[in-house]
């Protein structure tokens, strides 16, 4: 029985990763969570822990020879590092560009494995955009991600929406800083539908290849329904980002007291741009929750990872262990009644 340790087991995303995994019997689930509260289970193969891993030196606390996943961007990059000087493999889901440079940083020179991007957006999300940038004529490439607001997301990931809005990005033309929402962008989220507005914010971007040439990528946030990010949209404007990322804690617990209101899905749009800012091709997804899609495509990587995949040491990322068609033949097995992939949904300039 193999050793898998989720850091944040006991969030949105861990506790249906560890739903998922309760059917994989090889694994010993280790679900470590800051809360000083033990969950109690009824899986044999689950244990819960609480454990700190903000705090220094919390790596020996974990169990050894282990697969990390981790699932909170409270964890240390130096914990990270110690477990990949070990030669363990770490996957982590963050959103967060910084978090993630701090820890491709702390996988320089050991002999792990660290894969960033394994969850929605990026992951999926960069599965889509890598699949499109191969074309030639490709010079910028727009990724939308669109959540919708049929329940309410746990404290961890309605935290980060709220930072996101106020953490300024570098523009990948100019290289100046930008305020999240200055240069918005409507996108198709579906075919017959109107465009809807989403805004321009920071994700990571590891692992689309575009074979040495120069292709920018811009990533946007949108919420489903649409007034929600107009609201948002208008806060921006009103340069009230740095406040809502300042009181990020606060505006959570106020969203927690509002009424569910749009759907419980997830949508995903990938754009290739040529140089004269005409479309070449577009990749659609819409799946159900983003809590599901990420612990399924935590477990496809997974799955991928222990079927004769090559294991690569340092850092890299999710399209060094899957493409597309794998993870989308993944998230179908794991749910059946998946939307297929729509491509090139809208013809190409002639």
């Amino acid at each position: 029985m193999s050793n898998l340790v989720i850091l944040g087991g006991s969030g949105d995303v861990g506790s249906r990763l560890i739903r998922l995994l309760s059917d994989h019997q090889e694994w010993k689930v280790w679900a470590v969570s800051r809360r000083s509260r033990v969950v109690e289970t009824t899986l044999e193969n689950v244990v819960y822990t609480a454990l700190d891993v903000a705090r220094p030196g919390a790596a020996k606390s974990l169990p050894d020879d282990a697969i990390v996943v981790n699932l909170t961007e409270a964890t240390l990059p130096e914990l990270v590092a110690e477990r990949l000087a070990r030669g363990e493999t770490v996957l982590d889901t963050s959103a967060t560009p910084s978090y993630v440079d701090a820890l491709i940083r702390a996988a320089a020179g050991t002999n792990g494995c660290l894969v960033t991007g394994v969850g929605t957006a990026p992951g999926l999300s960069t599965l889509m955009a890598a699949d499109l940038a191969s074309d030639e004529q490709l010079e910028t490439l727009r990724i939308g991600l669109e959540l919708g607001m049929g329940r309410h997301y746990g404290q961890a990931a309605a935290e980060w929406f709220f930072r996101t809005l106020g953490q300024p990005y570098d523009d990948p033309v100019t290289g100046r800083s930008v305020v999240p929402g200055t240069k918005p962008w409507r996108f198709n989220f579906a075919r017959n539908e109107a465009p809807r507005l989403a805004l321009d914010v920071a994700f990571p971007d590891e692992g689309i290849q575009t074979n040495g040439r120069d292709v920018f990528v811009r990533h946007y946030l949108a919420v489903d329904p649409p007034f929600v990010t107009r609201l948002f949209a208008a806060a921006q404007r009103l340069r009230l980002g740095r406040w809502m990322s300042k009181h990020s804690l606060q505006m959570t617990k106020l969203t927690q007291w509002l009424p569910q209101f749009g759907q419980i899905r997830t949508r995903i749009t990938a754009v290739a741009f040529d140089c004269e800012g005409r479309e070449i091709a577009a990749n659609l997804f819409e799946g159900g929750d983003q809590a599901d899609l990420t612990a399924a495509m935590i477990l496809v990587t997974l799955e991928a990872m222990r079927s004769g995949d090559a294991r690569q040491a340092g850092a890299n990322s999710i399209v060094d262990h899957l493409d597309l068609e794998r993870a989308l033949s993944g998230l179908r097995r794991h749910f059946p009644g998946i939307k297929p992939l729509c491509m090139n949904t809208r013809p190409k300039p002639n």
